[in-house]
């Protein structure tokens, strides 16, 4: 097994997911966590201006977050067993990671009544949408009572917790998924993971 450090912000951010899927492969890993005050001295260093960065060996350095995510999602089993399946998981991160991204752009707007009209436009007109199809699209596979894709956790249900921690608004939208019973089951289910459920309880708190 290859030896892993993970750079990122001290926050959930674009580096969970990775973070989650080392916890659910119970594969150990240093998590390297940079603080906003320290990122401007050592951007400059890193090769593409951003993070997270996945080094590999020691010697390989992984930049981009979705690249980082499919590697380890075969790495560790959780990209399904074949092409097609492969695929739908795909397709499922893509379609909750287009809501994440709305997520973090309200989240980080300054002026308040403009960030109180992003999420209300995505709790009332963008992700109703996409959840819609969700629900239905994990209907498909054992009538929604096992996971996205296959009978094991993929990436797929790994990106749908680490989401729903932003989209489950505390006191703006704790109820959000009451109207998609399977998604709601899904994510008590995938959150119950024993080594998944570990690391969320001990995972620092931070803002994002």
């Amino acid at each position: 097994m290859p030896s892993f450090k993970l750079t990122y912000f001290n926050g959930r951010g674009r580096g969970e997911n990775a973070r989650l899927m080392f916890a659910a492969a119970g594969v150990p890993y240093e998590d390297n966590r940079i603080e906003f005050k320290d990122w401007p001295q050592m951007k400059a260093s890193t090769p593409l201006g951003s993070m997270p960065i996945l080094e590999v060996d020691g010697k390989q350095k992984l930049v981009e977050s979705k690249a980082i995510n499919r590697y380890m999602a075969r790495e560790f089993g959780f990209y399904g067993k074949d092409n097609m399946e492969s695929t739908k998981i795909d397709v499922v991160t893509e379609i909750i990671d287009d809501m994440w991204s709305k997520l973090v752009e309200a989240n980080f707007e300054k002026d308040e009544a403009k960030k109180e009209e992003l999420f209300t436009k995505i709790f009332t007109e963008t992700a109703p949408k996409k959840l819609e199809f969700l629900e239905q699209f994990l209907g498909e596979n054992d009538g929604g009572k096992s996971y996205f894709v296959g009978t094991s956790i993929t990436l797929a249900d790994i990106d749908f917790i680490h989401v729903m921690s932003y989209y489950l608004h505390p006191g703006k939208n704790d109820n959000g998924l009451d109207k998609y019973p399977k998604l709601k089951a899904l994510l008590e289910r995938a959150s119950a993971n024993e080594k998944i459920a570990a690391w969320i309880a001990e995972r620092p708190v931070t803002p994002f």
